[in-house]
């Protein structure tokens, strides 16, 4: 019998895990505990708002559904980048990823040029983040799953792995679980965590060993439940960031035919108990079509692992001094690696009882980065002043959810940058001089992408679905024209919002040491630059193979 795709996953993953965690753990007395809040961050990974049915989505996620029921759905939430790396640097350092100290970011983009913002934004141990913060401040901080925010230090070069090594064999399992030790040891020295387990380094299929280049929630999952079993404990707040991996590559649907005890930690025997049941899971994927698979399961895997963990505060007396957020990272492509809203805009909800009035939404204007001083505030945790901040505490909006704070979204990509008031978006292109100069000269024979990289997947897929990509100024009316695809910055009727909006992007770039020019460049306005746009559009792209297409194809804008 064929299920609509609003049955699909209709079921209560707490409700079908609630006996099964109970026998997981003990449940605990509460301590007495500190009148500031424990604080849970639950980190998607490459989201968009319909993949939610709490957004209007047609995949069934119960558990999320519950936590925007019980607290606030953002409407207008954007994160602090389009790509991994620099979206996770804002979240957890509360500024924008062109702030970025890092040595090998300020090596390949020094004070004095424009930078890329890219994969490159790293957290080490020089840099403030949240849970450094939390953390000496009387908080116990905690980390479990997707990392993609850090370099790779010498000591952890995967050389000693083969793809075809066997995570079965005994030499392999012990290679596996110091190196998952050496990797959480540097999570906590980068970022200042107290605990972390289960890391992912970065994604799963660039895991060096073949066999384990599959998605593992119920391992992620079994080391948040372990930090919190841990902290049902003690007297002190806690903070924990749970990073997972939906609907990201590769394919999720993959993951239902392994053997979870297998992960990239080791053998780890109880790891299947956080699981989704597969066989039931692979019987509904059949009702779907192909194309879809992939993030139907992904979102599975999500809203079951969510609907764990919030068992679990339940179970431990834990819940009503939480104050969880949910959040991804950024959204999907075509927009992915763009100033496009289809990069940065994403899905938010966040919770906390006696705080936030249930079942609430707002439209206020809000960015990952306001995340951190958010925190703050509710820990009652104050900074030196001279340590600045980009974010914008939440708290007013959880009071009056008319509130505004904020007039304006900053977002950067590769060489691009933008800002947006909600109704209206500029968007600027600005290659530096060098670049300029080679275009020129024929030394590049073609147009570079928002990120420089040749045939870079993300960058070409949005080439293909934006029409302006390549275009130095862009403006588009985001009410008449959600999916920018009509470029309004030549329109004489719109100069003074152009004005306005440019006005206030220079504001924002004077915040960062880097220079980057909003003087018009007049090689971008030739047709020589034209041809060389022609010939990036003409090369076509490596489609991502667990990218969802339909036919082949990335239907976008989307048909209504």
């Amino acid at each position: 019998m064929k299920i609509s795709r609003r049955q699909f996953l209709n079921y209560s993953g707490v409700a079908a895990t609630a006996s099964l965690l109970g026998s997981l753990s003990h449940c605990h007395r509460s301590a007495k505990r500190s009148d500031r809040p424990n604080i849970i961050i639950l980190f998607s990974d490459e989201l968009a708002l319909e993949y939610l049915s709490c957004y209007g989505g047609k995949i069934s996620t119960p558990n999320l559904d519950k936590l925007a029921a019980n607290g606030l759905r953002f409407t207008n939430a954007f994160s602090a980048a389009p790509m991994c790396t620099p979206s996770r640097f804002g979240l957890l350092t509360g500024r924008n990823p062109g702030h970025c100290s890092h040595p090998d970011f300020l090596a390949n983009y020094p004070p004095d040029e424009p930078y890329v913002i890219a994969w490159n934004t790293f957290i080490d141990s020089t840099i403030s983040t949240v849970a450094r913060i939390l953390s000496q401040n009387g908080y116990t901080t905690g980390m479990a799953g997707k990392w993609h925010v850090g370099k790779l230090p010498d000591h952890l070069e995967r050389s000693q792995f083969e793809a075809d090594d066997d995570p079965t064999s005994e030499a392999v399992d012990l290679k596996l679980r110091k190196h998952q030790e050496m990797m959480a040891e540097q999570v906590k020295k980068d970022a200042g965590f107290d605990y972390a387990a289960s890391v992912a380094w970065d994604n799963f299929d660039t895991f060096p060993v073949a066999k384990l280049r599959y998605h593992n929630f119920p391992w992620i999952t079994k080391g948040a439940v372990d930090f919190l079993e841990q902290q049902a404990k003690r007297e002190q707040p806690f903070f924990l960031y749970v990073a997972t991996t939906a609907v990201h590559g590769p394919h999720h649907a993959e993951a239902f035919k392994q053997d979870l005890r297998y992960t990239a930690g080791g053998k780890i025997e109880a790891v299947p108990q956080f699981a989704l049941p597969s066989t039931e899971i692979q019987s509904r994927l059949e009702q779907v079509p192909a194309h879809e698979t992939h993030r139907y399961a992904g979102m599975a895997c999500l809203d079951h692992h969510l609907g764990i963990i919030r068992q679990k505060l339940e179970q431990l007396n834990l819940a009503e001094n939480t104050l969880i957020f949910f959040m991804a990272d950024h959204n999907t492509e075509p927009g992915k690696a763009t100033c496009f809203d289809k990069g940065f805009r994403v899905p938010m909800l966040v919770s906390w009882p006696g705080k936030i009035t249930p079942n609430t939404s707002t439209h206020a204007l809000v960015q990952s980065v306001d995340i951190l001083p958010t925190i703050l505030e509710a820990a009652q945790v104050s900074l030196d002043p001279a340590q600045k901040l980009d974010g914008k505490s939440l708290l007013p909006i959880f009071s009056e959810t008319s509130a505004r704070i904020r007039d304006y979204v900053y977002l950067e990509s590769g060489y691009a940058r933008a800002i947006s008031d909600g109704e209206y978006k500029y968007i600027a292109l600005r290659f530096p001089p060098t670049i300029i100069q080679q275009m020129k000269n024929g030394t590049l024979d073609y147009a570079p992408n928002h990120l420089n990289v040749w045939k870079q997947a993300h960058s070409q897929i949005a080439i293909e679905h934006y029409p302006a990509y390549f275009d130095p100024d862009q403006l588009y009316d985001l009410k008449n024209d959600p999916y920018e695809q009509h470029n309004l910055a030549s329109d004489p009727a719109h100069q003074t919002v152009l004005n306005r909006l440019k006005a206030a992007l220079g504001q924002q770039l004077a915040t960062f040491t880097h220079p980057y020019e909003l003087a018009e460049e007049p090689f971008m306005k030739t047709e020589k630059y034209r041809q060389l746009v022609r010939k990036t559009q003409s090369i076509g792209t490596d489609y991502i193979p667990w990218l969802p297409r339909d036919h082949g194809k990335i239907v976008w804008p989307p048909v209504e």
